[in-house]
């Protein structure tokens, strides 16, 4: 039975993320190498993000910057990764929740929920308070020095939840980090595939797929049934 959900944050409940990230890789382009797909950037920057080992844990806008500083060498452009790393947090700073988000909580009160977010703790927090949004629990991967999608930063949002995986649905717009990393742990999960993407065959498969976050109350009230 559900008796939990948790949340990614930027492209799931704030209209921030992959239009955000292909806006900045777009930059990049333009300004070294107008030759490249900002898609093709973006995808090598999300290989070394997602694939960074470090023996001391980095925040996220260490970890941003030292990712895109790689994808960049990937494509032979010799430019300072810093001043587009300043855009991308400028541009969340401002984020804004998507237009259904306040709605679709409200109508999920009584049902413990959480964020799990690859965020900076201080960054995340002033977002959701400026939009008004409120949870039970707030992860990041500062504050859990773990990024998704490995297992430390869902395992923590479990234990204070004070419930089972299979207890929770995990609801995110990432395959890999919302998931495949969920998935791992046996939490049941909802993609939320704003942009219509087209799921390879070689790609995690989410257990739900919604086009964002309207149909999720119903989905979720099926799910307590276990419909």
């Amino acid at each position: 039975m559900i008796r939990a959900v948790t949340f990614d944050a930027f492209g799931t409940l704030i209209d921030t993320g992959r239009d955000v990230l292909i806006h900045v890789a777009r930059a990049v382009c333009q300004d070294h190498r107008p030759g490249l797909a900002p898609e093709t950037l973006l995808e090598t920057w999300d290989r070394y993000f997602f694939g960074a080992q470090y023996d001391e844990f980095q925040n996220l806008a260490t970890t941003t910057e030292d990712s895109l500083e790689k994808a960049m060498a990937d494509h032979r452009i010799d430019a300072e990764p810093g001043p587009y790393v300043e855009m991308l947090e400028r541009m969340w700073s401002h984020a804004q929740a998507y237009p259904e988000t306040a709605r679709v909580l409200a109508r999920m009160d009584g049902l413990p929920r959480a964020v799990v977010s690859n965020a900076d703790d201080a960054f995340l927090k002033d977002i959701l308070r400026k939009n008004g949004l409120a949870f039970d629990h707030v992860v990041t991967s500062e504050g859990v020095r773990a990024y998704k999608p490995r297992a430390r930063i869902f395992e923590v949002a479990l234990d204070r939840l004070g419930a089972e995986p299979g207890e929770v649905v995990h609801v995110g717009d990432s395959l890999t980090a919302d998931v495949e990393g969920a998935s791992r742990l046996g939490m049941p999960t909802v993609w939320v595939n704003r942009g219509r993407l087209v799921r390879g065959a070689s790609d995690p498969r989410p257990d739900h797929e919604i086009p964002d976050l309207t149909p999720l109350p119903a989905l979720l009230d099926g799910l307590r049934r276990g419909a």
